[in-house]
């Protein structure tokens, strides 16, 4: 098998915001970034504007045999593909970027004698520029065999990332705990700043509002961990606030009130872990809760239906 080294050429297949961010950090680091293909060759071509020695090829193929490590960054559905018809080599080695992907789907790289692993990034990429500047710091999850691991460490470490080893069955698990902090938390803010408009304001104003609050929240759990980051009327016990939150749900937002319910049962125990919420008012707000979700279910009493 192929034994990647700190001088190896890479190649990227698949040219998206993911691959765009990683062959960029990467080069920044000294990495000799040289070949890409993509299914938009224009994409290929943004790639090699931007990294100085980087060529675009139409196919696959082509940008795998210039390269050494190939780093596949295409749509998860496609990574099957492209580790079946490329030609690979014992002398090289390949790695996917998907989080929910275990190293099988490389496996007819590795029937053909190259080393495989997989590289992923732990972060929420919305363009390059925000993607390259948010690697530092950014957990990679990595599969592979020993040399494959050392290699894709060294390399999350020289860009400033967190390097962590998985197990192929822990993989999916790995990957929708970060789904539920990047895409589904990014939903329910969309819905929180949505709330907004009942205000006679703009969405974009409850984003400008709410994203400091979301960077607090994050420097909180950076420093205070779980449960000590937690805060607000559950940690405190606020019934009363509570219910005023359920009551306005249930007549202005009804489409809201099963998410907050369900995000408030969740949150319970933690706020009992923490140590301020006593066990008997954590039931009274339990059962609340619950009776609120239960009336969510039967349907609004409002003729506001949520848009």
């Amino acid at each position: 098998m192929g034994s990647p080294r700190r001088r190896s050429r890479i190649g990227f297949i698949g040219a998206g915001v993911v691959g765009k961010s990683i062959a960029i950090a990467l080069s920044r680091q000294g990495y000799p970034v040289v070949a890409v293909a993509s299914r938009s060759y224009s994409s290929a071509q943004e790639l090699a504007h931007i990294i100085n020695g980087v060529v675009a090829y139409q196919t696959p193929e082509e940008a795998a045999s210039a390269s050494d490590v190939v780093f596949i960054t295409s749509p998860d559905d496609a990574i099957g593909e492209v580790a079946s018809t490329v030609p690979w080599t014992n002398t090289q080695a390949v790695a996917h970027c998907s989080g929910a992907s275990s190293v099988d789907v490389l496996d007819p790289a590795s029937v053909l004698g190259a080393s495989v692993g997989t590289f992923h990034p732990m972060n929420a990429f919305s363009s390059v520029e925000n993607g390259v500047r948010s690697l530092p710091g950014t957990t990679f999850g990595i599969e592979g065999d020993d040399e494959m691991k050392a290699y894709l460490k060294q390399m999350a470490t020289d860009i400033g990332g967190r390097p962590i080893f998985l197990r192929r069955e822990d993989k999916v698990l790995y990957h929708l705990s970060g789904v539920m902090m990047g895409g589904l938390l990014s939903a329910e803010a969309a819905v929180a700043a949505q709330l907004w408009e009942q205000l006679g304001m703009t969405r974009d104003d409850g984003v400008k509002a709410l994203a400091p609050m979301i960077r607090q929240v994050a420097a909180n759990l950076e420093t205070s961990g779980v449960p000590g980051a937690l805060a607000g009327p559950y940690v405190r016990g606020d019934l009363g606030t509570i219910r005023k939150h359920l009551q306005t749900l249930r007549a202005r937002a009804p489409d809201v009130l099963p998410l907050y319910c369900h995000m408030a049962l969740a949150g319970l125990p933690f706020a009992l872990e923490k140590g301020t919420l006593d066990p008997d008012r954590a039931k009274e707000i339990r059962d609340v809760v619950n009776e609120y979700r239960g009336l969510s279910e039967s349907g609004p009493t409002s003729e506001h239906h949520w848009a």
